[in-house]
């Protein structure tokens, strides 16, 4: 096996998406001491990840540019690199730049050049590399970790963080039959596969959160004129983030809600009251917000599995909302007669000729069987049970014993700050977690906000700003 080893300090991220990128940069910036960081991620371009990685400039980041800073000491240093690259970027409103909602694109190259930059001002004492290839094991071997890798390197760690990013779930029995007709579209930021059903008449869209308004903006980009029905199970439909008043904290000065049925009673009773001030629901936003680490740390994993059963779909359409500009090609096919949404249940998806057939449980009970020229899954990458992920690498750690699945079925267990707990309930020195894979123990983990923290926590602990003694949830 050919060895390489990292010297002196070494720390190997796994997975090159947006929380590695911003974990190596907080880093590569902080760090003083020889620090030798590595991302390993097959990509080209480390920061683009899924999310990222779209070239369709109408995917926008669901909020204004003023708000996407990587460095929280220096709020603006998004909004300038903007003004910078004005001239590159044809759909920037000249002296707009804060304001305006920018394709996801544009901010994975920014997140790229903050990463070039970080490891260009620490060449000398903290060199970087990104590797293209895959991991494929972790072994614990003495004092160190062995990353072994598809191109069969193994790297040599003191350090290793998971950073995974999210997962495709499996095709539904439902769907298996329709996988390989050409109307079915698994991907919905497949360009190709959205080009070849441009022509079509109606579309089914299954599920109805952000990524199904990527899929109505790139068709009617597209020019297509037919009708969308839009199928999700709770019927929730994801809306258009909108600048409100923030609102009085409901929670200050009383416990916290433990329980499920508490918090939506409170939530309801506050938004009642919002909208007898003739108020906004996302006012509720900035109490909420900032208390989802508390809530969900005070919750029981019974309650939290109760949450993520009942409440998860309006928990995301609420918190993550829709650009603007993207959700106006939504709310233009609907003022013209051809969107309409509904909650239901697929039950069957088989191919009719040139066309799909589904089979359609609408609420109340209704069976409905109708045809589709194109099928779209919007669910996006949705798969959080690590038991379910068809990913190697994920297989073989929870085969190892290195890491066990969350309670709760979404990630993987750890503390709160990240720190991977085994099959036996230990923690394994040196092996942390960032983002995706701490959904369980965080709730709210897929965010930009929230990834930045957790980088920046993450940074200060292994650079040594901040040492604490933590023990295992």
């Amino acid at each position: 096996m050919n060895y390489r080893t990292i010297s002196p300090r070494s720390l190997v991220i796994v997975g090159g998406g947006f929380a590695g990128a911003v974990a190596a940069i907080k880093l590569l910036d902080g760090a003083n001491a020889p620090l030798a960081v590595t991302v390993v991620d097959e990509r080209d371009q480390p920061g683009r990840g899924v999310a990222y990685s779209t070239r369709e400039t109408v995917h926008l980041v669901n909020g204004p540019a003023r708000i996407f800073s990587l460095h929280a000491e220096d709020p603006d240093h998004f909004v300038r690199w903007l003004e910078r690259h004005a001239g590159d970027e044809p759909w920037l409103e000249a002296g707009n730049a804060g304001e305006t909602f920018v394709p996801r694109w544009t901010y994975g190259s920014y997140v790229g050049e903050e990463l070039a930059r970080a490891a260009a001002d620490a060449a000398g004492r903290a060199p970087f590399k990104h590797v293209r290839a895959r991991a494929s094991d972790v072994r614990r071997v003495g004092e160190r970790l062995h990353v072994e890798l598809s191109n069969g390197t193994t790297l040599l760690a003191d350090d290793v963080v998971l950073a995974l990013g999210v997962f495709k779930a499996k095709p539904r029995p439902t769907e298996i039959a329709a996988a390989g007709h050409p109307g079915f579209v698994a991907d919905p930021w497949n360009p190709a596969a959205l080009d070849r059903i441009a022509g079509a008449r109606d579309i089914l869209l299954i599920g109805a959160s952000l990524s199904m308004v990527d899929v109505v903006a790139s068709m009617e980009a597209r020019g297509f004129r037919g009708g969308y029905r839009v199928i999700s199970r709770r019927g929730h439909l994801v809306q258009a983030r909108r600048e409100v008043a923030e609102w009085p904290d409901f929670f200050a000065g009383q416990p916290l809600p433990s329980t499920t049925r508490e918090l939506l009673r409170r939530v309801r009773t506050e938004r009642r009251a919002i909208a007898a001030a003739n108020g906004d629901w996302r006012s509720l936003l900035s109490v909420l917000r900032p208390r989802i680490a508390d809530l969900w740390r005070g919750a029981s994993t019974d309650e939290r599995v109760r949450f993520a059963r009942h409440l998860r779909s309006l928990w995301d359409v609420t918190l993550h909302q829709a650009a603007p500009p993207s959700r106006k090609w939504l709310e233009q096919a609907e003022r013209e007669g051809r969107f309409a949404s509904a909650a239901g249940r697929l039950l069957d998806l088989s191919p009719r000729g040139d066309r799909l057939a589904a089979r359609i449980r609408w609420r109340g009970g209704e069976v409905e069987q109708a045809d589709f020229d194109a099928v779209v899954d919007c669910r996006g990458h949705q798969e959080h049970d690590w038991r379910r992920i068809d990913d190697p690498f994920v297989q073989r750690l929870l085969e190892r014993g290195l890491v066990r699945p969350h309670a709760t079925g979404f990630g993987i267990d750890a503390t709160l700050e990240g720190d991977i707990i085994d099959r036996r309930g230990e923690l394994i020195p040196g092996l942390r977690a960032i983002g995706h894979p701490l959904r369980g123990v965080a709730w709210e983990s897929s965010s930009i906000p929230e990834q930045l923290t957790q980088a920046k926590a993450l940074a200060d602990r292994l650079l040594g700003h901040e040492f604490e003694t933590v023990a295992a949830e």
